[in-house]
Formats: C-alpha cells, structure tokens, sequence
C-alpha cells in the first residue's frame, strides 16, 4: 500500500470534522467548555439527550476542557453542561448525518443550583463548516412541491445540475455515473449507469444531505459528489403515517408534442409507517411500505406519434430494528425489499409498439451496523451491507433473425424499431454489490495545541455483476439508412449506406467482481476558537492512487458570526464496472459492422413498399451468400478478449478540487453562505489504436487491430463555479430559503451517454484519419448550466387551532438553456494513406459547428404546494391534505431533462436525447456532396445540412413539465 509518508504524519496532525466511512451515518457532538473568563474548565458534566436516541450519553471534559459524543442520531438534542460551583447551561442543537457539531458553552460562577437556557442559532440548511453541504430535512422537503425523494432534495442544491444522460445528476462539472448515493450507509448506486436506485420509502425517509465539494476523505469512489440520506428508526412514542397519493394523465397538461395525448385514469401510491419501542430506550422498530398498482403512464413514440400505455406494479417494504445493549453498545439492522413489474417498457426513442417489453426488476437491499464506545477516548463502528437488483425479460422475445433483430434509422436520431434493444429469453442479469467497512477513533485532548479527533479504519466495496450483455435476440442490428412511414406501418429503406451490425457473445458470462480495497486516516484538529484544520488520506486499492484532501475554518471572531473556508480535494472514482470489463471475453458483445452492398431496398419513393420481414429478409439473404460474418468489416470492430485489452496501468479517472468559502450567521434568524469552486478532470477512459499497438488474429487467420484500453489527459475537462446559499426565517411563520448557481462546464469529452453510461473514448483511436480541431473541439459541454436558481418559501397562516394548520409553500425554479453543437460522421479513408490498419474507422465524428454553437431554451418555472393539517383530538395525532400544482404557469420550454413532481410518471427522453441532433452528410444520405475534412472547409446545404427534425423534439418529455396536479390525503400520529 503506497501511502505518502508526508500526507500520513500530516493526517495524524491536522484536520477538521470527524471522518466516517460509509457507515450508517451519524453525527457528533463536541467543544469546549469554558468559564466566564474564558479558561477551560475540567471535570464538567455534558450529557446529551434526544427524542431521536435510546436514552442518554454523557461526556466528562478533560483537563484542557474539550470533550467529545460521537454515534448521535441525526435529530434534535438537549445538550446540558453540569458542574458544581457553577449555572447547569442547557443549549439546543441540530445534529445531521456525517456532522460534526460544535458546542461549547461559558459556565457562570454561582452559589445557587440554577440553570440558564441558551437560544441556540436558527437551523440552517447548510453549514460553516469546510464542507459545501446542504441538508433537507423531512419536514421542509413535504411543505415544499417536490416529489419527496432524496434526489429531489438534490436538485434543490446550488452546483448540482440534472443534465446528464436521461436526466442523470451532474455535480459540479462530474460525469452523472460519477457520484455516490447513500441510504442508511448503503450504497444504492446502480452498477452501469451509477444513477440511484429507489430503495427508500418517501415517508419513511428523516432527511438528506448533499455534499458537493470539499468532501471529507470518508468517502470514496466518486468525482462528483456524495447524497446521502437516513430513513427514521423508531423512538420511544409509537408513531405512524398513512398517505395515499391521488395522480391522473389526465391532470397534466398537454404539450406542443404532435398527438401528446393522455389517459383518464386515477393513479394512486398508498406509503404506511409505523415504529415505535419494543423496549423502551433498549430496543425500537420501524416499518414502511409503498404499493403502486397498475400505475399507467402515457406515451408517444417517436415521429410516428403513436400512443402506447407504460403500466407499473410497485411494492415496496422496509424493515429496521435498533437495540442499545447498553449506553455503550448499540446495533442496527435494516432491510428493504421491491417488487416491480413493468408491461410496456422501452429503451432509447422508439418508433412502433414491436420495441416495447414486459419486464420484472426487483431489488432488496440488507444492513447491519454496531457502534461501541470501548472509552470516553476509544470509538468502534462497523456495518456490512448487501444491494441486489436483477433484470428478468428484459428485451426481445425472439431470437430469429426477423423479429429479433433490432433496427435503427441513420436518419431519425438512430430511433429504434422492429424489436426490443437486448434479450428479453436469455439469461437474467444481475447488478449487485456488497460493503464492509470498519473504523477506529480516538480522541485526545491536548493544552495549548487544542484537540485531535484521530480516525482510521478499512473499507471493502465489491461490485457484482453477471450479464450475458446480447444487445438484440437476434445479436443482429440493422442500421437502415431511412424509414418510410405510412401511418402505424414502417418500411426500411436499404441501400449502400445501411450497414449490419453483430454483436455476438463469444464467451458466456461467469460475472464479474471489481472489489475496490480502501484505507483511511484523519485528525480533526480544533486548534482553538478561531482555527481549525483537516487533512485526510484515502487509499483505494483498485487504482493505486491517493484521495487526499485538506481543509482549514478561520472563524474571526471566535463565536460563528463569520467562518472563512479553504480546502483542496483529490477525488478518485472507481473503474467503471462497464469500462473494467472491457477487455473480458465473458458475456461482453462483440461489436462488427458490415456494409450491405446488396439489392436496394423501398429507394425512391415505391408505390408498393417492401415491409419489415421482406426487408430483413432481402438483407440476409444476400449478407449469408456473400460471406455473412466473414465478410471485410465496415470499420473499426471491438472484440472482447481478442482485440481489445485493458492496459495494465489502467488507473481510477480522477480530478482536484480548490474551494474558497465564507458564511456569515444573521442573527439567530438565518445565515448566508458564498463558496468558490475549481475542478479540473485528470485520467480519463480512452482505447488507443495506432500502429504501435500491434494486431492479433481470431481462429480463422483474420487480422484486427489491437486497442488498448487506458487513460489520458488529452481530453479536457474542468469546471468553475460559484455557490450562493441562503436561509432565513423572517418570522416564526415564514421559513425563506434558496440558492444560487453560476456555473461554467467547458471541455472536449462528454465522457457518458444514455445507453451505456461510460464509454472508453476514441481520440487515441487511429489518429491519422481525423483532426483533433473538428473532431475534438472545445467549448461548453453539454451538461452546462451557466446559471441556475433555487428559491423558496414555505409560510404558515395565522388561523386558529380549531380550523387546523394552513401551510403555502412555493418554490421558484430558473434554469439557463443548455448547449449543443450540429456534429455528424465523415468518411475520411480516401484522403488518408492508410499507414498499415486491417480496420481503420468506416466514419469518425466532424463539428460542424461550436460545440455550443446551440442552447436549448432558458426554463422558468413556479410550483406550488398547499398543506393543511386537522387536529383529531389524540395526542399528535391529525388528518392532513397535501396539493401541488408543477408549472402553475405551464410555461413550454425545450429541454434535455424532465423534472416532473413524480418521477414515476417521467418516461424521459431515452438514450438518443430530447431533442433531434441529426445531420445529413455523404456518410449517410447520397444528396450531400462529399468534401476533404483535412483541406475543406465544409458548406452548409453542400457538403452537410441539419435534418428537418434539427433541434426539434423527440417525444413530449423534451418539454419541461407541463402545469401538473396532484393531490394527497392520510394521517399520522
């Protein structure tokens, strides 16, 4: 284990706030305690107590007056500091998940028992410490109109953007694959793509807290940032909820999508909890369920606008029990369970009801956790959690060449027909992980250098995955130059451009297993009232470098009125599991494409079409007499195991963060918080082909070039931006709230896309057939937000107690357009000598324009929610009524994300994006004119033209949400 010597005696002597693996997340309260002369002062009694914990902890202050509880459940906390001589201080805090808590009372000289109560500082969505962090809890995020999910809370954050592919979140210039989701400590990423995966109950969920830069060392594996969120435990009142939540098609404004259309059908999610003491403060449970049923979302299919129904059966459960043994011991254990089947699935913009599925994707994710105080110095965690999820039938039904053959239109944003994309009868896949991690602390209370947190510990994240990946039941893809549609009926048009794509497994799956192997240290060192520091190391085993990062507050006046933030940050991700299995033979397709040089097929406009099955047929009979899969290769092909293979220096893409902040409290009302942000990505995924690769032979003598696969910094990207948060409660009632972001993403690599998650990019691949200044230009990428506003306000109307609570909360959303460029291929082989390739590239990507050349439209948006609330006499009991309006404008803007209240009913855009980005060159329609890319320069309606769909949508989901309306009724206690 390569641990820097330096780095290590440093972590053993700085740092900031307590660092803690991705255990079931708690937090920590800790300070010092002085007189009223401002010396320490020893032996003093703190002892905190929470509705949120089993029973009480207290802490004895040490000869320098610092002391230390760790293991608080998130919650509120009566903290009360007791010494004889002295006035008992009692003060409230607010403890998060994974914080640290800083309180640290003056004790008064008195000859009396007497206590005094110190108003504690207003609850503020964010804190001052290092760390950019925002934390939503319950209670807001329900006042609020959002869909309650944790991933909702995180699109309310400054820095994080939903613009990635199919709406995945990008935070602070990351690829969307490349940030953690944590529930419970768990990690819920799913294996591919890296997005979340539902195993919550929106109900059960306490709160949520996204970090997105200067990220404690705790936490590894990402780029991006880390949204965490805790599910309740119980307590020692029994409490509950019932919610059942109304939704109808039909309460969804149309958009200017032809044939948009909606279903009249009530749609409702019933949510349930109970938890409660089995023994007080010694045992509690908790226990949640969700049942969606027969959930039926409309949708259109792309430029044949035909309406299908997407129909959904959810169920989901969750279990916890937490049992203390005693003060010092407590363990936790959590499981949930989803069942979900889906009739009328699809993947990617589809153009008829053949590409639809019926599928099954259950989930259940398990958890146990144990804390222990060995000593008032000595601190033990543990957890070990196992995710599951697994596609069943999810893809064609045939295997033949006819109806399992999926086809594609070069012409129509490579929208699919014909067939389900994947195997729906071959093998079920599974994407799995497990995680076991450990950690120490110790503390130790220092005279004049203050007081150190130290923390260590060991962290093992296994990956699982098994897939035999067919891409078509057939392994056939059929890439038709066009499609002629006649009402609900396609026909292929086949000619010289129309190329066949095979993608056979060679080598059955046996799954695979990428285990990342972590170690980490970190000090928290709280030098005195005015300064604190943390440096941390983090060391993962699956790349072989250091996560570092290092942190410094400067509080000038010593009482949190201002805090001055500095930090540097080494963030390392973890190989991609798709990109790690790259060079494996073991149910990785094979990717070969063939010219079809046989009969033209439905070319000029026939009065008499030739259908689907006589196409195919026409094309397969001629591929299977002229050679069939021993046919001269279109391109470059991708044979796992044979001519691709992982370099064996691959390592972790990574990137290096600056962050500068300041936060100043306003009063005991709110407080404002300014930071700075700097990101430059480093080490990213590329396959190199060129002539000191090599070559390599199949079995039957044919030749390949060979691609490795490895890193490089000849791709850019990097990010800065600029965060301003601010919370305030202007009075009691109303509760203000909202941020702002100013972003730049500029780079020449997008790095993912909505089918594949992460790929292996190409600019190393055969460099002599393209120029790096078309080919690789640099500009905006396309998840940039220049400018993105959050606003809110949540107030509570002065009625009486007997009519019940009357809650508005509004929330302002503001979004600028997010760009793109007019990029088609271009056949460059004959203006390029070929220097000694068996495959060089058929096609290779050509700008046309900036990368940024187009926006799509600025969004603004105004939602609403109505919350009323009925007392019904029991002790905490009431009724309540939840309404929301999304859009209350229905404002129409074009966009490449979908924000929808539930995300249940967001199809999305599939993989080919919101809007159409087709451009028409010789490569791919015979009335463009040829040109030398390397010597022309290329004329627009001559030798490239955007198709007539440029820029125009692709379903109605490439409208931001329409004016939207849903309602809720339930009761809790």
């Amino acid at each position: 284990m390569r641990l820097k010597i330096v780095a290590l005696l440093a972590a053993v002597l700085l740092a900031a706030v307590p660092l803690r693996a991705q255990t079931n997340p708690t937090g920590t309260i800790s300070g010092k305690v002085v007189d009223q002369e401002g010396l320490p002062v020893p032996g003093a009694t703190v002892t905190v107590q929470s509705p949120a914990m089993q029973g009480s902890r207290s802490a004895t202050t040490s000869a320098n007056g610092d002391y230390i509880i760790p293991f608080l459940p998130a919650g509120e906390y009566e903290v009360t500091t007791q010494l004889t001589g002295f006035k008992t201080v009692k003060q409230t805090s607010r403890v998060s998940p994974s914080a640290s808590v800083t309180v640290s009372p003056r004790l008064i000289v008195s000859t009396v028992s007497e206590t005094v109560t110190v108003t504690g500082h207003v609850e503020e969505e964010f804190g001052q410490k290092a760390s950019v962090a925002t934390n939503f809890k319950e209670d807001l995020i329900d006042k609020l109109p959002t869909n309650r999910t944790f991933v909702a809370a995180a699109q309310l954050t400054p820095g994080v953007q939903n613009t990635g592919p199919n709406g995945g979140l990008a935070i602070n210039g990351a690829m969307s694959f490349e940030s953690l989701y944590v529930v419970n400590g768990v990690v819920v990423n799913e294996n591919i793509r890296g997005q979340a995966l539902n195993l919550f109950i929106e109900d059960a969920l306490q709160e949520t807290t996204i970090t997105t830069a200067a990220v404690s060392a705790e936490y590894g594996r990402f780029q991006g940032g880390v949204i965490q969120a805790i599910t309740k435990s119980g307590g020692n009142e029994f409490s509950g909820s019932y919610r059942a939540t109304f939704d109808n098609n039909k309460w969804v404004k149309l958009t200017p999508y032809p044939n948009d259309k909606r279903t009249d059908k009530m749609i409702y999610t019933q949510e349930a909890t109970l938890g409660g003491p089995i023994v007080k403060d010694r045992l509690w449970f908790f226990g949640a369920g969700r049942m969606t049923g027969n959930r039926v979302t409309a949708g259109t299919t792309f430029a044949t606008n035909l309406n299908f129904d997407d129909t959904r059966n959810q169920k989901r459960g969750e279990g916890k029990l937490t049992w203390a043994l005693n003060g010092n011991h407590t363990f936790k254990g959590a499981y949930t369970k989803i069942s979900d089947t889906e009739n009328g699935n699809f993947f990617g913009n589809i153009m008829d009801f053949d590409s639809l599925v019926n599928r099954a994707t259950p989930q259940d994710l398990l958890s146990t956790n144990y804390t222990g105080i060995i000593s008032p110095k000595f601190f033990v965690e543990g957890q070990y959690s196992r995710r599951r999820f697994t596609f069943q039938h999810s893809g064609s039904q045939f295997t033949d060449l006819i109806k399992g053959t999926l086809m594609l239109d070069q012409s129509r944003n490579t929208a699919r027909y014909n067939s389900p994309t994947f195997c729906g009868v071959c093998d079920d896949e599974r994407r799995d992980n497990q995680n076991v991690t450990a950690k120490a602390t110790y503390f130790a209370s220092t005279g004049s250098l203050g007081s150190h947190n130290v923390v260590f510990g060991f962290d093992l994240f296994d990956d699982k995955r098994f897939a035999n990946n067919h891409q078509s039941g057939s392994d056939y893809r059929v890439y038709s130059t066009s499609v002629i549609i006649q009402g609900p009926t396609l026909f292929p048009v086949l000619d010289n451009r129309t190329f066949i794509r095979w993608t056979p497994i060679f080598v059955g799956s046996e799954g695979n297993r990428f285990r990342t192997y972590s170690g980490f240290v970190n000090d928290a060192w709280s030098f005195n009232k005015h300064w604190s520091f943390n440096v941390g190391v983090r060391y993962d085993k699956n790349s072989g470098t250091d996560s570092q990062g290092s942190s410094a507050t400067f509080d000038p006046k010593g009482n949190g009125e201002w805090t001055v933030n500095a930090a540097y940050g080494h963030y390392v991700a973890a190989i991609a599991n798709s990109v790690g299995d790259a060079g494996s033979a073991g149910g990785q397709p094979a990717t070969i494409d063939f010219d079809y040089l046989g009969p033209a097929v439905n070319t000029g406009n026939p009065a008499n079409p030739v259908p689907i099955a006589g196409a195919l047929q026409t094309l397969f009979d001629w591929f299977n007499a002229n050679g069939g899969t021993n046919r001269p290769t279109r391109g470059s092909p991708s044979i796992p195991g044979l001519n691709t293979h992982i370099d064996n220096t691959l390592k972790s893409p990574n990137s290096r963060e600056i962050t500068f902040g300041v936060t100043r409290r306003l009063g005991t009302r709110g407080a404002v918080r300014l930071d700075g942000i700097f990101r430059k990505f480093r080490d990213f995924y590329a396959s190199r082909a060129d002539t000191t690769t090599g070559k390599v032979q199949d079995q039957f003598g044919r030749s390949f070039d060979l691609r490795l696969v490895e890193n490089t910094n000849d791709l850019k990207r990097s990010y800065r931006g600029m965060n301003l948060q601010i919370s305030y409660h202007a009075f009691d009632r109303l509760n203000l709230g909202g941020n702002y972001t100013l972003g730049e993403l500029k780079g020449n690599v997008e790095g993912e896309n909505g089918g594949s998650g992460p790929i292996q990019d190409t600019i190393l691949r055969y460099p002599e057939y393209f120029d790096r200044r078309w080919n690789y230009t640099e500009g905006d990428l396309n998840a940039d937000v220049r400018h993105k506003v959050r606003a809110w306000a949540s107030y509570e109307f002065p009625v009486p107690d007997a009519i019940g609570r009357v809650n508005l909360g509004v929330l302002q959303y503001f979004n600028s357009g997010t760009p793109y460029g007019a990029q088609g291929t271009v056949d460059t082989r004959p203006y390029v000598t070929n220097p000694g390739y068996s495959n060089a590239p058929a096609t290779v990507n050509y700008y046309f324009t900036a990368r940024d050349a187009f926006h799509m439209d600025r969004l603004w948006r105004t939602d609403l929610a109505l919350n009323y609330a009925h007392k019904l006499g029991v002790k905490k009991a009431e009724l309540f009524l939840r309404g929301t309006v999304v859009n209350a404008f229905n404002r129409k803007g074009l966009t490449n994300f979908w924000g929808g209240i539930n995300s249940e009913l967001d199809l999305g855009c599939g993989t080919g994006g919101c809007i159409s980005t087709t451009v028409l060159t010789n490569a791919n329609n015979n009335t463009v004119a040829r040109f030398n890319p390397f010597t022309e320069t290329p004329v627009e309606g001559v030798n490239w033209r955007k198709a007539p769909t440029f820029g125009q949508p692709t379903s109605r989901f490439a409208y931001q949400t329409p004016r939207t309306y849903q309602f809720a009724v339930g009761f809790r206690f």
